[in-house]
C-alpha cells in the first residue's frame, strides 16, 4: 500500500528570532523559491538580475504542514520522504519523528503507532542551511561560499561559474505513507557474469524482507519483446538468494553507435526491474619506452600544465570496453537541468537526452556538484544507449572528512545511490568526487578527499556494487591526479595555468596548433564557451542588453572568483582574436556563438585523429542549470541547441575528415562504425584546382592518414578543403593559415513547411539558421553555386515560428 502525500501544503516563513513572518500556499514536491515565485518573488528568476531579489530566502526558517485522513491505520506503516532539503525536524500529530540533515537520500520513519484513524497532521520544520553552519571554521571552497562544504545538499546553487546563488528549502521529492506486509523483495542486484557463444550468464542477488515465516520467491526473466525466457521459484526462509541464470541467444546492450539497447525485465515477488546484458572493463595498458605513445607523453609533460601536474615516469592508456568492444567515448558533463531540482520534469530530461543522442553523444558524466538524478534520467540513458559515469556529490572543495559524522553521511549516500542505480546498464563507473583529489596520487599519504574516498565511499561500494569500477576521483590515477599521461584528466584544470593565459595574452594566430597540444589519455572535462541563441536570450534579456551593453552578459555568464578577469571577458577576447574585430553588436553576437563551434571543431578533430592514444573526451558541459547568456553548455536552459551542438554533431559523426598541417598537410579520415568503408576523397583549393583525388579504404573504427601533401599546394591566404563521401555519409573539412576572420554575406533561402533550402553564388563559410527549432544541420559551409536543404522541427515549448538565415564568409 502506498498513499501519496504530495500536493498542496501550508507554508510558513519564520524570522531569525523564530517569529512567524508570513504564510503561503506551498506545493510538494517543491521548494520555497518556486512556491513564492509570482508573489513575494518575481515570477521569472531568470529575467535580467531578478536572481538578486531572492537572496533573503536563505537566511529564514520555513515550515510545511498538511492534514490527511485515514479510514484505518496501515500495518507496518512507514512515512517516506524521498527528498528533504535539508536541515529539518519532522512532526506527526504533534510528536517528533526525527531530524534530517541530508538532501541526497530518502528518509523513512516507522509511524504505525503515531497514526490515527481520521484526521492526521504532518509538519516539517526547516532551518536555514546558511545559519545552520555559520559558526563552523571556514574551509576552502573554489566556488560559492564555505557553507556548502559542511552541508549535504546540492553544491552548485551556492553559486558557480554558470548558475546564480539559489539556496532554498523544501520537500523536493515525493512523500508518501507505505505499508509492506508479508514476505517480499527488499532489493535485487542483477549483473552479467559472462558472455559466451550462444548466450550469457546473469546473476541475481536478492534480499528479502519479512522472510522469517517463509515464502515463495517467484523469479521470471522477460525479454525485450515481452516473452518469458526464464522462470523458477524457490521457497525461502532465509534473508537472501543468489541465482545463476543462463540465457540462450542473449541480446547484448551496447552504447549508442555500437549496437542496440535491448532491455530485459526481472520479475521477482511482484517487483519489476529492467536491466541490460553487457560486460564493462577499463583497460590501462602501459606504454612501452620508445613507442609513439610514450614519446608523445614525454612531449605532453613539457607543456605548462604538464610541468605543474605531471610527475609520471611511466605512462598508460585508459580505454573503456563494453562487451569487449573498445569504445571511443564522445560526451559531455551533465548538471541539474533546473536550479531547483524539484522543478525537473521527465519531459525536459527526455528532451535533453534525446538531443544528446541526436548529436552523437554516447557518454554523460553526472557531475559531483549536482544531485543523484531521478530514476527517469537513468532509464532514458538505458533506452538511448548513453553511457553514464556518476560522481559522488562533492566538488571543488576541502570537505570535513576527518569528521566521523561526515563519513557516516557519505556512507548513507553511497548506499542510497548504489541500491538505486546499480542495475542500470548505462552506468559505467563511479567517481569519488569532482576535483577534490587533484594533486593527490596513489602514493600520497594525504590529499583532499582521501579519507572520504577510502573510508566513506569505497567500503560501501565494495559491499553493494563490487562488479563496477570505482575511480577514486575525477580526475584520477597517476602522479598527480589530473596528469595527462595516466588515467583521466580535466583540461578545465589547466584553464588558469595554460589555456586562459594563451587566450588573454597572445594573438591566437596559432590557435589550431595550440589546441592540438591539449591531448591526454581520457579527458573527463574539456572546456568550451559560447553564446546562447537569440530566441533564448530574448526570454531573459532585452534587445538593448543583447546588442548594446555588457551588463546582463556578465551577470548571466557568471565567473570564477579566482580569475583577474571574467569568463565573458575571456570569451570576447577569444571571439575577436579568432574571428576578427567586432563591427557592431550583431557581429559581436554572431562571433560569440561561432567561437564555440570553432573551439569544438578544432579540439574534437584533434581527438578523432589521435584515437588510440586518447579514448574519450567529455566536454564541459551538455546542459544548463539556469539561463546562461554565454556559458559552457551545448544546449541552453530552454533546450535550444547552441552552435557547439552542431559542431559536436559533425565531429562525432561516423565519417569525419580533418586536415592537419604537419610537415605539409595530412588528410585524416575517421570511420566510427562497424563497417569497412570505401571513401571518395577530393582535396582542393578554393578558387583554385584539385590537388588530390582518390579513393581510400577505412577499416571499422579506423582512423588513418589518407594522403600527405606538400605545403606549397596552398598559396598564401588560401583555403584548403577536403570532401569525403561514402554512400550517404559525407563530410567537409578545411584548413586556413592563421585566424578565421568572418563577415556577413548574402545567401538565398526558401522555406517549405519543415524544410529550408539555402543557396549561394559565392563561398559561404558558415550558414546560420536561427529560430526556436532543432535543425538537422547548422553553421555549415556552402561552395559557390551549392544548395543545401535542412530539415527543422519546433523546439520544446517553442513560442514563435520566426526563422532567420544568415551567411558569413572569409
Amino acid at each position: 500500500m502506498k498513499k501519496s502525500l504530495n500536493g498542496t501544503w501550508q507554508g510558513v516563513c519564520f524570522g531569525a528570532d523564530g517569529s512567524e513572518e508570513f504564510t503561503f500556499s506551498g506545493t510538494v514536491p517543491g521548494c520555497v523559491h518556486t512556491d513564492l515565485a509570482g508573489s513575494r518573488l518575481p515570477a521569472d528568476l531568470n529575467w535580467r538580475d531578478n536572481a538578486d531579489l531572492c537572496q533573503w530566502i536563505e537566511d529564514k526558517d520555513w515550515s510545511y504542514s498538511r492534514e490527511f485522513t485515514l479510514e484505518e491505520v496501515p500495518e507496518n506503516a512507514c512515512l517516506v520522504f524521498e527528498g528533504l532539503d535539508t536541515y529539518a525536524e519532522i512532526f506527526l500529530n504533534g510528536l517528533h519523528l526525527g531530524s534530517v540533515d541530508n538532501m541526497f537520500i530518502a528518509h523513512r520513519f516507522p509511524v504505525e503507532s503515531r497514526l490515527r484513524v481520521g484526521e492526521n497532521t504532518l509538519s516539517v520544520r526547516f532551518r536555514s542551511p546558511v545559519r545552520e553552519v555559520a559558526g563552523k571554521p571556514r574551509r576552502k571552497a573554489s566556488f560559492g561560499t564555505f557553507e556548502r562544504i559542511y552541508t549535504r545538499r546540492i553544491q552548485c546553487t551556492y553559486g558557480w561559474d554558470w548558475v546564480a546563488r539559489f539556496v532554498t528549502c523544501g520537500i523536493w521529492r515525493d512523500v508518501y505513507l507505505e505499508s509492506r506486509v508479508g514476505f517480499g523483495l527488499k532489493d535485487a542486484y542483477i549483473y552479467t557474469d559472462s558472455i559466451y557463444p550462444g548466450g550469457a550468464q546473469i546473476v541475481v542477488e536478492a534480499e528479502f524482507e519479512n522472510y522469517q515465516q517463509g515464502g515463495v520467491a517467484e523469479l521470471e526473466i522477460v525479454d525485450p519483446e515481452g516473452k518469458t525466457v526464464y522462470r523458477h521459484s524457490w521457497f525461502r526462509r532465509e534473508p537472501d538468494l543468489k541465482a545463476y541464470i543462463d540465457l540462450p541467444d542473449a541480446r547484448l546492450w551496447y552504447p549508442a553507435g555500437y549496437g542496440e539497447q535491448p532491455l530485459y525485465t526481472l520479475r521477482l515477488c511482484g517487483r519489476e526491474i529492467p536491466f541490460g546484458i553487457r560486460t564493462v572493463s577499463i583497460r590501462q595498458l602501459p606504454d612501452a619506452p620508445g613507442t609513439a605513445y610514450h614519446e608523445l607523453c614525454l612531449t605532453l609533460k613539457k607543456s605548462p600544465s604538464g610541468e605543474e601536474y605531471d610527475r609520471n615516469e611511466e605512462f598508460s592508456g585508459f580505454l573503456l570496453l563494453v562487451n569487449d568492444q573498445p569504445i571511443l567515448c564522445k560526451g559531455a558533463n551533465w548538471v541539474p537541468s533546473e536550479p531547483f531540482p524539484s522543478a525537473e520534469t521527465d519531459g525536459k530530461l527526455t528532451e535533453l537526452l534525446e538531443l544528446a543522442r541526436e548529436a552523437g553523444v554516447n557518454m554523460l558524466r553526472v557531475w559531483g556538484g549536482g544531485i543523484f538524478e531521478k530514476q527517469h534520467f537513468y532509464e532514458e540513458c538505458d533506452r538511448l544507449g548513453l553511457l553514464v559515469t556518476q560522481d559522488f556529490l562533492m566538488a571543488c572543495g576541502h570537505y570535513p572528512d576527518e569528521d566521523e559524522a561526515f563519513l557516516e553521511a557519505l556512507g548513507k549516500e553511497t548506499e542510497f545511490a548504489a541500491l538505486a542505480l546499480r542495475n542500470h546498464p548505462c552506468l559505467m563507473w563511479w567517481s569519488g568526487d569532482n576535483e577534490n583529489a587533484v594533486r593527490g596520487s596513489d602514493l600520497a599519504e594525504e590529499y583532499k578527499g582521501r579519507t572520504a574516498i577510502h573510508r566513506g565511499i569505497g567500503p560501501v561500494l565494495g559491499r553493494l556494487d563490487p562488479r563496477r569500477r570505482f575511480l577514486p576521483s575525477s580526475p584520477c590515477y597517476g602522479d598527480y591526479y589530473a596528469s595527462k599521461t595516466v588515467g583521466t584528466t580535466h583540461n578545465t584544470q589547466y584553464l588558469g595555468a595554460e589555456i586562459f593565459p594563451y587566450i588573454m595574452k597572445t594573438e591566437m594566430e596559432d590557435y589550431k596548433e595550440y589546441f592540438s597540444t591539449l591531448l591526454a589519455r581520457f579527458i573527463a572535462e574539456e572546456p568550451t564557451c559560447g553564446a546562447t541563441c537569440l530566441p533564448s536570450l530574448k526570454k531573459f534579456m532585452t534587445g538593448a542588453d543583447i546588442f548594446d551593453s555588457d551588463a546582463m552578459w556578465q551577470y548571466h555568464t557568471k565567473s570564477n572568483p579566482a580569475l583577474s578577469f571574467t569568463l565573458f571577458d575571456m570569451q570576447l577576447r577569444f571571439a575577436e582574436k579568432v574571428l576578427g574585430a567586432f563591427t557592431d553588436g550583431h557581429d559581436r553576437f554572431f562571433k560569440l556563438k561561432y567561437c564555440q563551434y570553432e573551439w569544438i571543431r578544432v579540439s574534437m578533430e584533434n581527438i578523432r585523429r589521435n584515437r588510440g592514444f586518447i579514448n574519450g573526451i567529455v566536454y564541459w558541459m551538455w546542459n544548463d542549470c539556469w539561463a546562461a547568456s554565454s556559458g559552457w553548455s551545448f544546449v541552453d536552459y530552454y533546450c535550444l541547441p547552441k552552435a557547439s551542438f552542431y559542431s559536436f554533431k559533425r565531429c562525432a559523426g561516423q565519417l569525419l575528415a580533418s586536415i592537419e598541417k604537419k610537415d605539409g598537410f595530412r588528410i585524416h579520415l575517421c570511420n566510427d562504425s562497424p563497417e569497412e568503408r570505401s571513401v571518395d576523397v577530393k582535396v582542393f583549393v578554393l578558387g583554385g584546382g584539385t590537388v588530390w583525388e582518390g579513393q581510400c579504404s577505412l577499416k571499422p573504427w579506423d582512423t588513418s592518414v589518407a594522403v600527405e601533401l606538400p605545403e606549397d599546394i596552398l598559396p598564401a591566404g588560401g583555403l584548403l578543403l577536403c570532401q569525403a563521401q561514402s554512400g550517404e555519409l559525407h563530410d567537409r573539412a578545411f584548413w586556413r593559415a592563421g585566424n578565421l576572420p568572418l563577415s556577413p554575406c548574402a545567401v538565398a533561402w526558401e522555406r517549405k513547411e519543415n524544410a529550408v533550402t539555402v543557396r549561394t553564388e559565392g563561398y559561404v563559410h558558415a550558414v546560420e539558421l536561427e529560430g526556436e527549432y532543432i535543425f538537422s544541420d547548422n553553421y555549415f559551409s556552402l561552395l559557390p553555386g551549392e544548395t543545401r536543404t535542412v530539415t527543422l522541427r519546433p523546439a520544446r515549448d517553442a513560442q514563435s515560428d520566426e526563422l532567420a538565415v544568415r551567411g558569413y564568409t572569409l
